[in-house]
């Protein structure tokens, strides 16, 4: 199980890179654990689940508060101070299939073993191994 969290981290780390160009790996680590850990805890554990967050558009109060869950994110772990440069990484992440079938997997994963110390062990991020313990 623990390979799988891996795998679907790495991924959604890759595109928190790709979208923020911020040049520590590890921070992005952190940041798709943290935001993985947000999802579950908000219970979106597939496709359909996220899409019920961003289905009102841009000016819908669900949408803002969502995307502002993801920047806020971005924002601690890049450093990134600029707040709209925070906010289109986010959009940009939600946007892309691939970054949301990884995060999504992650939270489903995350829910399913939450309970067992070998996952509180794999977890890296220290903010998001005390949520868990």
């Amino acid at each position: 199980m623990n390979e799988q969290i891996m795998d679907k981290t790495k991924q959604a780390a890759y595109f928190l890179w790709e979208y923020t160009q911020h040049d520590n790996p590890l921070n992005h680590w952190y940041c798709a654990e943290d935001i993985a850990c947000f999802f579950e805890e908000y219970e979106i554990f597939d496709r359909a689940a996220m899409d019920a967050f961003v289905q009102g558009g841009k000016h819908d109060d669900t949408y803002i508060d969502f995307m502002r869950h993801i920047a806020f994110r971005i924002y601690i772990y890049t450093n990134q101070e600029n707040p709209r440069t925070n906010w289109y990484a986010a959009e940009r992440c939600a946007g892309n299939g691939e970054w949301c079938d990884a995060i999504v997997e992650m939270a489903r994963l995350y829910r399913q073993e939450k309970n067992s110390a070998d996952f509180v062990v794999s977890l890296r991020s220290d903010k998001v191994r005390r949520f868990y313990q």
